[in-house]
C-alpha cells in the first residue's frame, strides 16, 4: 500500500499543474482586465486613463508581458510562499481563503450527514419494499434530486419562506461554538439544498446495491434460518451494498464544492465559495488562481482517501 499511496502523490503532482495551468490561462483569455472592468465601471476609462497610464498599472499589477512570463512568475513565488496579493483590497490570498475556509468545511460535513441521513434509510426502504408505492415515492424523489439544479432550489426556498411565512434567512454569521443554535439556523438549510442532489445519487445507488446483495446466497441462508429480517438486512447485506457509497461520498466533493459557490452566494455565508465568485466577477486573477489551486489538491487528496478507504471497506481488495 506504501508503494501505491507514493505513487498516487506522486501523479497528483502533474495534474494540479495541469490544472493551475489552465486556469491561469483561461482568465487571461477572457477579454480585459482587472483594470479595465474597473474603469469601465467607473466611467472613467477614456477621460482619465491613457494606455501609458493603463500600461504602469498591469506592470504594478503583474499582468503585463506574455501568459507563460506571467505563470512563470506565479509558480516561482509559490514556491516561496508567495501565493500572490489580491488586486481588490492587497490582501494575501492564501489568509483570505484561510479566513473563510472554515464557513464551508462546515457547510460541507452537514452536507455530506444529509445526504447519508436522507440517502442511506430510503435507499434502503426502497430495495426492501421493492415496487411497493414507498418505492416509487423514494425513486420519484431521488431523481428529482439529481435533475433539480441547486441554485433553482436555493431561490425557490428564499422565495417561498418570503412569500408564504413572511421569513427571511438570517443575514448575520455567527460561530458553532459561540452559538450553536444560530450557527445551525444559518447553515442548515444551506446545506440541505445541496444535500439533496447527493442524497437522490446515494438512494439509487444504494437501493441497486442492496437489491442486488439480497439475491445473494448467504442472504438466502441466513433468511432460511429464521434470522429476523431486521439483522438480515442490516447486518449482512447493508454492510456490503453500503461499500460502494464510500466512492460516490469521495466523487461528491466536487459537487459539493460547486454548491457551496452557489449557495454561499444566495444565503450570504461568507465562505471561500462566496470569496471565489466574487473574485471572478471582479476579475482578480490572484485570489481565483489560488482558490481553484486549493480546490484542486483537496479534491486528489479526497479521490486518495476515498480510494484508501474502499479498499479498507472491502479487504479483498488489493493495491499494487
Amino acid at each position: 500500500m506504501r508503494n501505491y499511496i507514493i505513487r498516487r502523490l506522486l501523479l497528483m503532482v502533474p495534474t494540479v499543474v495541469v490544472v493551475a495551468a489552465l486556469t491561469f490561462m483561461l482568465l487571461r483569455l477572457v477579454p480585459g482586465n482587472v483594470l479595465t472592468a474597473q474603469l469601465q465601471g467607473t466611467g472613467q476609462a477614456g477621460a482619465q486613463y491613457n494606455k501609458e497610464r493603463l500600461k504602469t498599472m498591469e506592470h504594478q499589477l503583474g499582468i503585463d508581458g506574455s501568459i507563460p512570463s506571467q505563470f512563470g512568475r506565479w509558480v516561482s513565488g509559490m514556491v516561496h510562499g508567495n501565493f500572490g496579493k489580491s488586486f481588490i483590497d492587497n490582501k494575501d490570498t492564501l489568509s483570505e481563503f484561510g479566513g473563510r475556509v472554515g464557513v464551508t468545511i462546515e457547510l460541507g460535513i452537514l452536507t455530506i450527514i444529509f445526504s447519508l441521513i436522507l440517502g442511506i434509510p430510503l435507499g434502503i426502504l426502497s430495495a426492501v419494499r421493492q415496487d411497493s408505492p414507498l418505492d416509487y415515492a423514494t425513486r420519484v424523489l431521488s431523481i428529482l434530486g439529481v435533475a433539480i439544479p441547486n441554485f433553482w432550489l436555493a431561490l425557490l426556498i428564499i422565495v417561498f419562506a418570503a412569500r408564504l411565512f413572511g421569513f427571511a434567512f438570517p443575514q448575520q454569521q455567527y460561530s458553532f461554538f459561540s452559538d450553536p443554535g444560530k450557527n445551525l439556523e444559518k447553515f442548515v438549510v444551506p446545506a440541505l439544498v445541496i444535500s439533496f442532489a447527493g442524497a437522490g445519487i446515494f438512494m439509487r445507488y444504494l437501493r441497486t446495491t442492496m437489491l442486488d446483495v439480497l439475491r445473494q446466497d448467504y442472504v438466502r441462508t441466513a433468511n432460511a434460518k429464521g434470522l429476523n429480517q431486521r439483522a438480515v438486512v442490516y447486518r449482512h447485506a447493508l454492510k456490503n451494498a453500503i461499500i460502494p457509497i464510500i466512492t460516490i461520498i469521495g466523487a461528491q466533493l466536487s459537487a459539493i464544492i460547486a454548491g457551496a459557490i452557489i449557495a454561499e452566494q444566495l444565503f450570504s455565508l461568507r465562505g471561500v465559495g462566496q470569496l471565489t465568485l466574487s473574485a471572478v466577477l471582479q476579475r482578480d486573477y490572484p485570489q481565483v488562481q489560488t482558490n481553484v489551486l486549493i480546490f484542486a489538491i483537496v479534491l486528489v487528496v479526497g479521490n486518495l482517501v476515498t480510494d484508501l478507504a474502499y479498499g479498507w471497506a472491502d479487504p479483498r481488495i488489493r493495491f499494487s
